[in-house]
């Protein structure tokens, strides 16, 4: 699974940077709840730095996260760390180097380097830029928007036919987006993929959250050379 500068995530189901294949092109007519969401996505892009986490709501454990910050000159620090059961990937770049760990694997690259990337305000990383928070009306069949307690409740059922999630193993049976607000304020959204594996249904959900915004002090190497 890849996203710019060859950043392979290691996660089973959808990922942060698997949601980032879902960011529509071109004006459609949105769907409910597309609103708050559009409005989240444009404050996420507009962050000098946060720490992104996603977590397995099954086994309440940690699987990735992704942590930057901008500099005053507007270059952006990062560092990635990510695993499933089969793969483990850590990244770490400052627009000068980076450091990669795939699976015990460890590369050093600097700028200059021909597959090296730098990323700034004016070039956003993909997971520090809005299509984090996936959104992409065209795609969604079915939507709701229910309220409960003061918190509003999205939900999108997205058309298996015309996204490909991608998995470590099986096939992708169906994807739901679930997004909680607090009158404009996203407080976390939800990514679940329902997938056969051999004739086994297997459901993967996580929740993603955008921690610490405008409020990281420092990122991070989290690659041992």
């Amino acid at each position: 699974m890849k996203i710019l500068s060859k950043l392979r995530l290691a996660c089973i189901a959808l990922s942060l940077s698997a949601a980032l294949a879902l960011v529509s092109c071109g004006e459609v007519p949105d769907v409910e709840g597309g609103e708050l969401i559009k409005k989240a996505r444009d404050a996420y892009a507009s962050l000098d730095s946060a720490r992104v986490v996603m977590t397995n709501m099954e086994s309440g454990e940690q699987e990735q996260e992704f942590v930057f910050k901008y500099d005053e000159k507007g270059i952006l620090t990062y560092s990635y760390v990510g695993k499933s059961d089969k793969s483990s990937y850590a990244q770490f770049n400052n627009g000068l180097e980076s450091f990669t760990d795939e699976n015990g694997k460890v590369t050093h690259l600097v700028r200059g380097d021909k597959d090296f990337a730098a990323y700034s305000k004016d070039a956003k990383h993909p997971q520090a830029d809005k299509g984090l928070v996936i959104y992409q009306p065209a795609s969604v069949k079915e939507a709701e928007v229910t309220e409960e307690n003061g918190i509003t409740h999205i939900r999108h059922d997205y058309d298996m036919e015309k996204i490909s999630p991608e998995l470590e193993e099986g096939e992708a049976e169906a994807f739901y987006a679930d997004y909680y607000f607090k009158g404009d304020e996203l407080l976390y959204f939800t990514e679940t993929t329902e997938a056969d594996i051999d004739g086994s249904k297997k459901t993967y959900a996580y929740k993603i959250e955008i921690l610490d915004k405008n409020s990281v002090t420092a990122v991070e190497n989290p690659v041992k050379g």
